[in-house]
């Protein structure tokens, strides 16, 4: 696809007056005056330290920020390294969950891609301006396996309480995992690596026309390295402390966008994974520390269980319609359980996610309906997992992910074999 859509004037004049640069610093921002100087300081002390013998420039993709947060990147970066200021207000996709928050993301990203292939750049790394935990190393660890060891997506790894990206750890990265074979965990954002090769293909795909509505950003990119065999590798980064804006993300949009995003990419990428039989390990930059023993407050299990109860009493003819019936018949029973002795076995959730998968396919009904009645079935799994491994440790929770992740790619034959059935 042309970038020519995403040329806006600031942008041109950023490209004509810079030529070429070995690096990219893109900072996505929008109000975040409490955190962006300690962010920008961080940038330029890591490009010293790291990439002293590079060419770099800092790219701030704003949001529409009107508390001094642009002035404050020009400021602090100011006789280090050139800054130049895209702003995209107003960008919006209705029904969208927004990643991190930020209005415009989608838009961002598409300039810094545009900005890489126009300007020849070697590496991209970007950041987000709320971010207060960020360190020079951060650069070192994004930036230098791009830039010397040939990677083409780094994804960040944290330090994280054990019950936090329940949703990546029970269904996003074990689905993810068995489809492609790379034990790459899903991105949760703050920074990624990218390297020109890559970030010129994601500017060739239709997703900027028609797919921003629809899913995941982040999901979306790092499916592209997945199945198009890109390197990919994993940066441990410690601690994720970000500024929240107040206010919440409703899960059932989250799930129809991070899920239906993988799902959908199941469809343009079918050949890949169905071909897929086993998975390796990634390579990992950084020292990986060990989570906190204590979660930062208890996980509300009841809520999440009465949520379950509730979806099969009201959703229970939308689910006949998506599970198959052996499924359905070991889901049902699930409602009678008491609270301390829940369980919704690892097997039979795996079973679940491929159910609807197919059904997804088959568009046995509206995609965003289907997608979204798989909240409170994520509900009663989540609920499982703590239950299970409330009295253990870190390990053992991480154990638990892995089984899982097994478990997932153990049972793929009974997606392929349906998958191809439904096809002929």
């Amino acid at each position: 696809m042309s970038d020519q859509a995403v040329l806006s004037p600031p942008l041109q004049d950023m490209i004509q007056q810079v030529g070429t640069t070995d690096i990219i610093v893109g900072v996505l921002t929008l109000n975040n005056a409490g955190t962006i100087e300690q962010v920008v300081k961080s940038i330029v002390e890591g490009l010293q330290q790291a990439f002293s013998g590079a060419s770099a420039i800092i790219l701030n993709c704003d949001g529409g920020s009107n508390d001094g947060t642009s002035e404050a990147v020009s400021r602090v970066a100011s006789g280090a390294y050139p800054v130049w200021t895209i702003s995209h207000t107003g960008v919006t996709y209705p029904g969208l969950a927004v990643e991190s928050g930020l209005p415009g993301r989608e838009e961002s990203i598409r300039s810094l891609c545009t900005s890489v292939q126009r300007l020849q750049a070697k590496a991209c790394l970007i950041l987000e301006g709320n971010i207060r935990s960020m360190n020079p190393c951060w650069i070192d660890l994004l930036g230098k396996p791009v830039y010397e060891q040939g990677e083409d997506f780094v994804v960040p790894l944290y330090r994280r309480h054990r019950y936090e990206g329940t949703l990546v750890s029970n269904l996003l990265y074990p689905l993810t995992r068995a489809m492609y074979g790379k034990r790459l965990r899903y991105p949760s954002g703050g920074g990624y690596g990218l390297s020109g090769k890559l970030a010129r293909e994601l500017l060739k795909k239709p997703y900027w026309s028609e797919g921003a509505t629809k899913v995941s950003l982040d999901g979306w990119m790092t499916t592209v390295a997945l199945a198009e065999d890109y390197r990919v590798c994993h940066a441990f980064l410690g601690v994720k402390d970000q500024e929240t804006k107040v206010g919440s993300v409703d899960l059932a949009n989250v799930l129809a966008q991070t899920v239906g995003g993988i799902l959908a990419s199941m469809e343009e990428y079918e050949a890949v994974w169905e071909r897929t039989k086993d998975t390796t390990d990634v390579p990992l930059y950084g020292t990986v520390e060990s989570a906190p023993a204590l979660i930062a407050s208890p996980v509300q299990v009841g809520r999440m269980l009465n949520g379950f109860k509730q979806g099969l009493r009201d959703l229970l003819p939308l689910w006949e319609l998506i599970l198959s019936p052996d499924t359905l018949s070991q889901v049902l029973p699930l409602g009678m359980q008491d609270a301390e002795e829940f369980r919704f076995p690892s097997d039979l959730w795996v079973q679940t996610i491929y159910d609807f998968a197919l059904a997804y396919h088959d568009q046995v009904l509206h995609r965003e309906h289907l997608l979204k009645s798989l909240t409170p079935l994520y509900l009663g799994r989540t609920a499982s997992f703590v239950l299970e491994t409330q009295e253990g440790d870190a390990v053992q929770v991480e154990r638990s992910v892995e089984s899982l992740c097994v478990l997932f790619e153990q049972r793929k034959p009974y997606l392929v074999e349906r998958w191809r059935w439904r096809d002929e």
